[in-house]
């Protein structure tokens, strides 16, 4: 709506627009009352003119289709503030112009008051951050500057004018003193009006009404009354409870003492308790009134610019809180920790996958969180070369959780630092992957042996079937053998199963660094082995090759690190079959390999043979 005032009831838009109309025109007309009181309202005086500013936020917070009702109503009201004086004011006034004469001089004077008004308007218009005009310093500037002295500069000549007519002075005298007592009235009345007119007046009352705020406005009255009476050169003094109160209480507050303070300066000047010093030139007051000026300006830009920065830091303050609460609820674990490695700030998820509390983590060492061998790696690894690189990418830890359990998780950490290039944090992403290497560790299990980790019978008839898909479509040889170590069993009679466990690790390490690259060794069970030999270019190379894995096998193996471990020397039988001269299919290959080792073993043991048919 036009103007942000919460109502109850189900008041009509119209009717409330009409009823905030009368009110502004009300207060319009009490401040022109009121400057009229409170300045030598004689003709030639300098006449401190507050009302303008009010009739000028009034129009600001209306649309433009409303502007001629308002205007009517600000005519009548400030017609009214100049007639009601006049019949007020005692003989004295009276003597220098009637009631009936003041009536006819303001109905030429009020037409220049609404101009400067919609000009305020029109240029307080163009400021788009108006909500907030009289809360933020650089708005503020622009508001004294739009509204205070260039509608005041502009229209000065034409207020002369009308004075002049009016047959009062001289108008270059009466000209400046319209532009002074226009531009003090704005200064001191302009900043409360549109702080009032974008809060509520209770809020704004309230501000200014609070005990210490109330006594500050008292002792800023006092002080310029005691400064004004006692000192030689007051305005100095006067300048201080207003500074004091831009720096101690509210915005409103203070530019409610602004007010007053200006209030009070004009009475003193009225009442010949300040006055201006003698001079010859025409212009020479203008001098004096801006020793009145210069007395509300700093406590205005100071409250402005203390505001401005309370404001700023309460908005620093605000966006810390929304990004602290913004890290804690992201739903990724993540963690920070400062140059020697505390853990400074973590997420939510992070404690929930943990099981901590925030306060069980925050100061302590990322690696008090880790199994012992990942603390080891981030403190003398991981950590001084993210702090040296500014980065770290996909590091596997292990995480020990509250329980005791363990937590895999990759992670990834950027450090940032200060001017000096020295390391102030990091913030890490954690992966949480202890699912997924589970599945993997089942799949990987599913395909390969437990005790030596090569592949088994799952994944050896996948890859026979393969090889021979691959070599029946595009030709070539390859070959199958089959291992069987000799004697294995008394290997395990006469030194323990362990033994035995170690024996066929041996076993598959040797048979792994012996064959080629892309050949591959599978353990079926027991002490069986079967080979996968590619492209292989016939009998006389694959001889080379089970010869070099019948003397691997053969070399004596330490089963041990004891101080006396055992040694033990096996050999191993081996039958060889090849593709296609053997067969044609992975399981007619593994039979006729089989058939082949047995034939090795009935020929003596630690050789090797081909199949060699049915017989």
């Amino acid at each position: 709506m036009v103007f942000e005032v919460q109502q109850t009831g189900a008041m009509r838009p119209r009717a409330r627009s009409v009823r905030w109309m009368l009110l502004w025109a009300g207060v319009c007309a009490a401040m022109g009352l009121l400057s009229l009181m409170v300045s030598d309202a004689r003709p030639g005086q300098v006449i401190i003119w507050m009302a303008n500013p009010v009739g000028a936020v009034a129009l600001l917070r209306l649309q433009r289709s409303q502007w001629p009702a308002m205007l009517a109503a600000l005519l009548v009201a400030v017609w009214a503030a100049h007639v009601a004086y006049a019949w007020g004011a005692g003989p004295e006034f009276q003597a220098w112009i009637s009631p009936m004469t003041m009536a006819w001089r303001a109905g030429l004077d009020v037409p220049v008051h609404l101009l400067e008004m919609m000009l305020s308007a029109v240029m307080l218009d163009r400021i788009r951050a108006l909500e907030h005009a009289g809360e933020r310093a650089a708005v503020q500037g622009m508001v004294l500057l739009r509204a205070a002295l260039l509608p005041a500069a502009l229209l000065a000549p034409l207020g002369g004018m009308v004075w002049v007519g009016a047959a009062i002075g001289d108008w270059q005298v009466l000209s400046l003193n319209w532009f002074i007592g226009h531009t003090i009235g704005t200064v001191a009345a302009l900043p409360l009006a549109l702080s009032v007119a974008t809060k509520r007046p209770r809020v704004a009352l309230a501000q200014v009404t609070e005990p210490l705020a109330l006594a500050m406005l008292l002792g800023s009255v006092a002080v310029t009354l005691w400064a004004s009476t006692s000192l030689p050169k007051p305005f100095v003094i006067m300048v201080a409870p207003v500074v004091w109160m831009a720096m101690r209480s509210t915005l409103v507050a203070t530019f409610a003492a602004n007010l007053l303070v200006a209030a009070s300066m004009a009475a003193l000047i009225r009442y010949g308790v300040l006055l201006p010093p003698p001079t010859s030139s025409w212009w020479g007051d203008a001098l004096f009134y801006l020793s009145v000026l210069a007395t509300l300006l700093p406590g205005l830009f100071l409250a402005v610019m203390s505001e401005g920065q309370r404001q700023a830091l309460q908005v620093l303050a605000d966006s810390e809180s929304r990004a602290r609460d913004l890290y804690f609820q992201t739903p990724a674990m993540l963690h920070s920790i400062d140059a020697q490695g505390r853990i400074v700030q973590v997420s939510k998820l992070w404690l929930d996958t943990l099981g901590y509390a925030e306060a069980d983590v925050l100061g302590r060492h990322v690696a008090d969180f880790m199994d012992p061998a990942s603390a080891r790696k981030a403190r003398e690894v991981v950590i001084p070369a993210a702090v040296r690189d500014g980065r770290c990418d996909n590091i596997d830890y292990q995480l020990c959780r509250r329980d005791g359990t363990l937590c895999d998780v990759i992670l990834s950490a950027i450090w940032e630092y200060d001017e000096a290039h020295q390391p102030v944090r990091s913030l890490a992403v954690l992966q949480d992957v202890t699912e997924k290497k589970r599945l993997e560790a089942r799949s990987h299990f599913a395909e390969h042996d437990a005790l030596t980790g090569l592949p088994n019978r799952v994944l050896l008839q996948d890859r026979l079937k393969m090889l021979c898909a691959h070599y029946s479509r595009h030709k070539g040889v390859f070959a199958i053998g089959f291992l069987d170590l000799d004697h294995f069993k008394e290997v395990n009679d006469n030194h323990g199963h362990d033994a035995g466990d170690l024996l066929l690790k041996e076993v598959a390490r040797r048979l792994q660094g012996t064959l080629r690259a892309a050949d591959t060794v599978c353990r079926l069970g027991g002490d069986e082995f079967v080979m996968i030999f590619s492209a292989v270019e016939g009998r006389t190379e694959l001889q080379v090759l089970a010869t070099k894995l019948m003397s691997a096998i053969a070399a004596p193996c330490v089963l041990g690190e004891g101080p006396d471990p055992p040694v033990v020397q096996v050999s191993g039988s081996l039958g060889l079959a090849l593709f296609p001269e053997h067969g044609s299919e992975p399981q007619t290959l593994l039979t006729h390999a089989d058939q082949a080792m047995y034939a090795a073993k009935r020929g003596g043991r630690n050789r090797y043979e081909f199949y060699r048919g049915a017989a």
